[in-house]
């Protein structure tokens, strides 16, 4: 067996154990949540012999832009949930970079860009 085959072989080994043990942590979480009780919102600590413990609730909001067109006349401005979010736009700065270098140039210093972790996927075949 050559290197790289037996470094997939481990992989998926170490993958499934890595599995197995998120599944275990979840199961242990779910059964501290409902020993020790969750707020409906936020954090909270409980003291435990030897342990301390914080369960957090959290709640996600999101707003649909089209509902919101519609609704926000009914809300003042200086009081409106919302805030705008500059995004980069990753196909327009790929755009940019291959077809107007020059534009590109004199921008580019507003952006950062760094590599990110490799993926790794490994199936047997």
């Amino acid at each position: 067996m050559s290197n790289v085959a037996a470094l997939a072989r481990d992989w998926l080994a170490t993958k499934a154990q890595e599995q197995a043990c998120i599944n275990s942590r979840i199961a242990i979480e779910e059964q501290l949540a409902a020993a020790l009780g969750v707020r409906e919102e936020g954090s909270e600590t409980h003291e435990v012999p030897g342990y301390k413990v914080t369960l957090t609730q959290p709640i996600y909001r999101k707003v649909n832009e089209e509902a919101w067109k519609l609704v926000a006349k009914n809300c003042p401005e200086d009081h409106a949930p919302i805030r705008h979010k500059i995004e980069v736009d990753v196909l327009g700065v790929k755009w940019l970079i291959e077809n107007k270098p020059k534009i590109w140039r004199k921008i580019a210093s507003a952006f950062t860009t760094t590599q990110g972790k490799v993926g790794v996927k490994v199936e047997v075949l």
